[in-house]
């Protein structure tokens, strides 16, 4: 990560890795793409500028793909900071309701605090909320999530018994259902899985619960959402059928708006018509 903050220190760099991503994703027919980022201010470059740079990057883009922007803060700043990024990305929302749609909170999860006050006002000022929960092994942490309702959590690696998780928190999630972001590849490389076939999705296959296929970060992580997919679909035996529901069912995942969601359900249900047998 650091070495991707090193090269976009200035708008243009900024502008131009957002239009590469883009392109990136297509090139793998990614049809929808939620792009993340933490606003950071460099010297000659506000937070501002940075996320301007980004949205720009964004509207300018003509290729035949939907994208929507998630801000997000960082869990390791004070709350001081964590309480100004919030009101910065309240006001970026405002400007840009098309394109951002969406609150995380990330960094590392064994640094910091969650604060569920910030993230309740972030979704009284109609930001979705996607949050990283569940990383590491933290119960009372990943319970104030699921109190708060997000419409997604993270990884959520540490919620089943099995997997670093507890009964509390299983028998919670049964009942909360909240769809999990999957990251094959990101979990096993920073060792909060032990191997693809050991990983926690397992158990979402199993009790058919809420989840989506995502790369967390494909340049760090060497991947594409293609990839993603294979994995999941060579370790835990899985059909085209099975990984197309899948694809679908994260449309209604998704922060999309409604019209947006059902042009992407119709494009999928095209396709299955043409190539799934």
């Amino acid at each position: 990560f650091k070495v991707a903050h090193d090269v976009t220190i200035t708008k243009q760099a900024v502008y131009t890795a957002t239009k590469d991503v883009i392109e990136d994703f297509y090139q793998d027919n990614v049809i929808y793409l939620e792009l993340r980022t933490t606003p950071r201010a460099v010297e000659g470059l506000s937070k501002t500028e940075y996320i301007e740079a980004v949205i720009e990057a964004i509207k300018d883009n003509q290729l035949n793909i939907v994208v929507k922007l998630l801000l997000c803060i960082d869990r390791r700043h004070e709350i001081s900071i964590s309480e100004n990024a919030l009101e910065l990305i309240i006001e970026m929302k405002n400007k840009y309701p098309d394109i951002i749609k969406g609150i995380d909170l990330c960094g590392n999860p064994n640094v910091g605090i969650f604060d569920a006050k910030l993230f309740a006002k972030a979704r009284k000022n109609r930001l979705k909320l996607s949050l990283h929960g569940g990383e590491v092994k933290n119960d009372e942490e990943v319970r104030e999530i699921f109190e708060l309702k997000p419409e997604r959590i993270g990884h959520g690696t540490c919620i089943h018994p099995d997997f670093g998780g507890s009964e509390m928190l299983w028998n919670l999630y049964k009942e909360a259902k909240i769809p999990i972001e999957i990251c094959l590849t990101s979990n096993v490389i920073c060792g909060t899985s032990k191997s693809y076939k050991e990983h926690h999705v397992s158990e979402w296959i199993k009790n058919d619960f809420p989840f989506s296929i995502s790369t967390d970060d494909k340049g760090v992580f060497n991947t594409t959402l293609s990839k993603e997919y294979e994995l999941l679909q060579k370790n835990f035996n899985l059909n085209e059928h099975d990984l197309w529901k899948i694809a679908f069912n994260s449309i209604n995942q998704s922060f999309a708006d409604d019209v947006e969601k059902n042009n992407l359900k119709g494009v999928l249900l095209d396709w299955k018509t043409k190539y799934i047998k």
